[in-house]
């Protein structure tokens, strides 16, 4: 290659990589203002440089550059949380609609002097890490009761078995088995979000009785109910028991329906079960003389995790109960709806299709 090729050749690739150059700058900017992060580079004095849109969004700031960035309202209350010779990690939280708010930011030491600070909306993750946290003490709570229970009478079993009436035994074996119908209860409530969660929840439907049912979940549902003073009131037309449906998810279905209907209402009070036929279908309804459920709350209750505000304190549950009851009956072909009044209590409805109008399809 003669020395005039190998200078065009040099010209040509320079040229090349100032393009390229301006590219890559170009990009980068685009980059800076359209990031989620808040970006902010302070010079060595720790005044603010430049500053992309979404810092300014997240601190909350109509100016930022030529300000102290460790002046800043959020910034000079924040606390660290962690700190290396190269990274300094602080959180800062301040008030939003229902909770805290929080941010978390990076400060990161450059060459000179200077520090890049990365600032970061993380309210979500810190509620994900809570509802977490709190959840892992309801599942403690809620099974530490019936575990009491179960080692409260088999040590009556084991101290006085051999002189204990046959009576008094009879009565320790229905608290055994109350106990253990609680504890499946709440693992298959358990397994049952983690399978909806997972994608992989499943029914088997076949021609079932809603009466029989019912009377399964009742095994477990009818301490709750006597233990509160309350009754259990049956409303079924004559053609409303036969439907297409998994029978034990089914059960489920009531057990939970009537298990919160009893525990948010007052004692002695009505929980009534009803039926009839809608064209085709059998719309059935768990009504209570509860305390009703705010207006704000009801798109929510479907949620997996939530309760409603109003019944927070005063009962347990971990939040899952509606949410697996929607996973089964839309699973089987139905729908489910809440109608609520607050101070006029809550109305559950749901729907499976009738087996006999199935099968004159099917013979169509």
């Amino acid at each position: 290659m003669t020395d005039e090729s190998s200078a065009a050749e040099r010209r040509r690739v320079t040229g090349r990589r100032r393009e390229d150059a301006a590219l890559d700058q170009a990009a980068f900017a685009e980059a800076f203002v359209a990031l989620s992060d808040g970006i902010i580079l302070t010079d060595a004095e720790g005044v603010v440089m430049s500053a992309n849109p979404a810092a300014f969004m997240i601190l909350g700031e109509d100016t930022l550059v030529g300000n102290v960035f460790e002046e800043l309202l959020l910034v000079s209350g924040a606390t660290r949380i962690q700190e290396t010779d190269a990274h300094l990690v602080r959180r800062a939280w301040f008030p939003r609609e229902e909770r805290m708010g929080v941010l978390e930011m990076m400060s990161t030491s450059l060459p000179g002097g200077r520090a890049l600070h990365t600032v970061r909306d993380v309210t979500a993750q810190a509620e994900l890490l809570r509802l977490k946290e709190e959840f892992l003490m309801e599942v403690a709570h809620e099974l530490r009761t019936p575990i009491s229970g179960l080692i409260a009478s088999l040590d009556l079993v084991v101290d006085d078995a051999l002189n204990m009436p046959r009576n008094e035994l009879a009565l320790l074996a229905g608290a055994l088995r109350r106990s253990a119908l609680r504890l499946e209860h709440l693992v298959e409530n358990l397994m049952d979000a983690g399978s909806i969660e997972a994608g992989t929840f499943q029914v088997r439907a076949q021609t079932a009785s809603l009466k029989h049912s019912l009377s399964e979940a009742m095994a477990f549902i009818h301490p709750m109910l006597e233990s509160k003073g309350q009754e259990l009131v049956r409303a079924f037309e004559a053609d409303a028991d036969r439907v297409l449906a998994d029978e034990r998810r089914t059960t489920q279905v009531f057990a939970n329906l009537i298990s919160n209907a009893s525990k948010y209402a007052p004692e002695g009070t009505r929980v009534t079960v009803a039926a009839k036929s809608i064209d085709g279908y059998v719309r059935i309804t768990v009504a209570d003389e509860g305390p009703g459920i705010p207006l704000d709350e009801q798109n929510r209750l479907f949620q997996r995790f939530f309760r409603s505000r109003t019944v927070r304190e005063q009962a347990g549950g971990l939040g899952l109960g509606l949410s697996i009851c929607r996973a089964i009956v839309h699973a089987q072909g139905g729908d489910i709806s809440i109608e609520s009044t607050p101070g006029r209590g809550t109305s559950v409805h749901f729907t499976l299709p009738k087996a006999r109008h199935l099968a004159e399809e099917a013979e169509d």
